[in-house]
């Protein structure tokens, strides 16, 4: 019996997929976005703003114990496409359509200020609930 997963090893555009739901319906509750699960979706979130914000997208060529390695001593095939193009477009796609020519550190120095207001429990205005939470569902539709 194999005790390789038959499944795909990353599927971040899937995990980003549902934060982004996620994260957009605490804009609306945000009762529930103090609770100790939604501090999940909007760290993750959170830190996937902090990366695209730097460009810090980066896959790690492991080695040593840490590689892949099959039991042949062969490196193990690596995807061929980075795991963050989708959602780097997706980002991307999403801030031009709800901030249009508002520069992205504007832009995401306000959906920090949402995410952090909704993990604090702390009031945000209006104005930026809407661009959150349009931002959310645009970034979750994208990343169909």
């Amino acid at each position: 019996m194999s005790i390789m997963s038959a499944f795909r090893q990353d599927d971040s555009s899937a995990m980003y997929k549902r934060f982004a739901y996620l994260v957009a319906t605490y804009v609306d509750q945000p009762e529930v976005a103090v609770t100790p699960v939604a501090q999940i979706p909007l760290e993750n979130i959170f830190r996937l703003l902090e990366m695209y914000r730097y460009d810090a997208f980066k896959d790690e060529n492991r080695s040593g114990v840490l590689a892949s390695r099959s039991f042949s001593g062969k490196s193990m095939p690596r995807q061929s496409k980075a795991w963050h193009i989708n959602i780097q477009q997706a980002l991307t796609q999403s801030l031009n359509n709800v901030f249009g020519n508002v520069p992205s550190n504007q832009a995401i120095d306000e959906l920090e200020n949402v995410l952090r207001g909704l993990a604090n429990d702390q009031p945000v205005s209006k104005q930026q609930q809407t661009h959150a939470k349009d931002f959310f569902n645009n970034f979750h539709q994208a990343l169909a």
